[in-house]
């Protein structure tokens, strides 16, 4: 809890530094619960993964999902950012199964997937043991 001084008088603020991010944390998740409903809404899916380095040196996913949003006459190609998340292992296999992990948590079914685009690594989009090959 904190003390603001405003004109004299003392305000109480319920905004600390872990409030706050816990506000930014629920905030996010409703953000993100709305756009997995909307994707769920269209049924079919593109998935879009890459990986870089963060600041921190380790290397993260980027996790983000294409699909097709109708509301009304509306048609429209959305592609929305879910998150990053943490890689450990590089190998084709370990990266499938972060990726499937990570789809399966956002409830998002795998064998609706229509499209698969990844960055232009062997062990990404190699044709026999990639994780695109791996997943298709």
């Amino acid at each position: 809890m904190k003390h603001a001084v405003a004109s004299g008088k003392r305000m109480t603020s319920y905004f600390s530094p872990k409030m706050q991010n816990e506000l930014i944390c629920l905030l996010g998740n409703h953000v993100k619960d709305k756009i997995v409903a909307d994707i769920k809404k269209a049924k079919y899916f593109g998935i879009l993964f890459d990986s870089t380095p963060a600041v921190s040196h380790t290397d993260q996913m980027c996790e983000v999902i294409r699909y097709v949003y109708i509301e009304g006459g509306n048609v429209e190609v959305k592609e929305s950012f879910l998150g990053f998340f943490p890689v450990a292992e590089k190998t084709a296999a370990e990266l499938t199964e972060n990726i499937l992990q990570h789809l399966e948590e956002d409830g998002l079914d795998i064998s609706l997937c229509r499209g698969q685009g990844y960055d232009n690594a062997a062990t990404m989009v190699g044709i026999h043991g990639g994780v695109q090959a791996k997943i298709k």
